[in-house]
């Protein structure tokens, strides 16, 4: 046939596989290691293409910080994939374009889910800005600071020209960000996990706890997929480690959507237990889930209407059903119908 090379692949057996940052060019032949490769680059491919069209039909509104970053880390799954799979996989393929969609893929889900976890932040500690405040600057800092210096030594070491000088200095700075960035996500999943703990204090039925403690569960997961990773890297099966990386984001952003709908129960009335939602509106006009204060329960029987107020909060009930039909106190703000504005939860 004409057109058809024959192509020589040196084949290495698996317990002598080079998975380090030491090994320069295409990746040699063995069916497991190439396994693994199709098998986690296909999950992440193919949860983008799942998870896209969930985010356009999730989303009433297709803005904001929330819905962009979702959607940004998303696809960054994607590109992180397909830029790695051109540098270990492709010997054809330019080292300049494979690093740059491997770094932009980083940065995407890095950063990007960083900043989802952020924006989910504001349903539970909008009562503290200064916290809201402080995860955003620690975001930012450690995105200039851990995440800069990587991309830069990663162009390095792919080059093969410079690849051995800045060896040492890329395998130093790889496992302090790893170290770092999930350090960061675990500091955020832990404010989430407090905050929600708070929304335990005001739960008035065993299935809002229940819902509530799953929540936090969930967050548990989260962390422990940062664990493989990190080990991984600190056993220098970074090959390994680079593809299974946006197989974990994948995973987080399906997470996300557990989360995502659970706080919908929540806010359909989970609280209360008896097909009334609780809604608390601060001072300057916006829904949030989380108060600092006890909340009194309403007889069933009981007209809507405020149950508690003070100088900070006005606590409102309202019966379920279309948002016309709800007492209203203030508009959500744009994040609140952003995250949650499709399942028409409005006080």
């Amino acid at each position: 046939m004409s057109g058809v090379r024959n192509i020589t692949v040196p084949w290495v057996p698996l317990d002598e596989f080079d998975w380090s940052f030491a090994r320069t060019g295409p990746l040699p032949w063995n069916l497991t290691v190439w396994s693994i490769i199709a098998v986690f680059t296909a999950l992440p491919i193919w949860t983008t293409v799942e998870l896209t069209f969930w985010v356009f039909y999730t989303f009433k509104r297709w803005r904001g910080v929330y819905f962009w970053s979702v959607l940004g880390t998303t696809w960054g799954v994607t590109i992180h994939a397909v830029g790695f799979v051109l540098k270990f996989c492709v010997p054809e393929a330019n080292w300049v374009l494979s690093t740059v969609l491997s770094e932009i893929g980083w940065v995407a889900e890095v950063f990007g889910f960083s900043i989802v976890l952020w924006s989910r932040l504001h349903l539970v500690v909008r009562s503290r800005p200064g916290i809201l405040r402080f995860v955003l600057a620690m975001i930012i800092v450690d995105e200039f600071v851990f995440g800069v210096p990587t991309i830069v030594f990663q162009f390095l070491i792919s080059n093969p020209a410079t690849h051995d000088a800045y060896l040492q200095h890329m395998e130093i700075m790889e496992r302090i960000q790893i170290m770092a960035f999930s350090i960061q996500e675990t500091i955020i999943s832990a404010i989430y996990v407090w905050g929600t703990l708070q929304l335990l204090k005001l739960s008035l039925n065993t299935k809002a706890k229940k819902t509530l403690a799953f929540l936090i569960l969930v967050q548990v997961l989260v962390v422990l997929a940062d664990v493989l990773v990190i080990v991984l890297d600190y056993v220098e099966y970074y090959t390994l480690k680079a593809v299974l990386h946006s197989f974990v984001y994948a995973f987080k952003l399906q997470v996300e959507f557990v989360v995502l709908n659970e706080f919908k129960h929540i806010a359909n009335g989970g609280l209360t237990g008896s097909g009334k939602s609780l809604g608390v509106v601060g001072t300057p006009g916006g829904l949030s889930l989380f108060n600092n204060s006890p909340v009194d329960t309403q007889k069933s029987n009981a007209v809507p209407g405020p149950l508690r107020s003070n100088s900070v909060v006005t606590v409102v009930g309202s019966a379920r059903g279309p948002p016309s039909s709800r007492t209203t106190v203030g508009e959500p703000d744009a994040f609140e119908l952003q995250y949650l504005g499709r399942y028409g939860v409005a006080v």
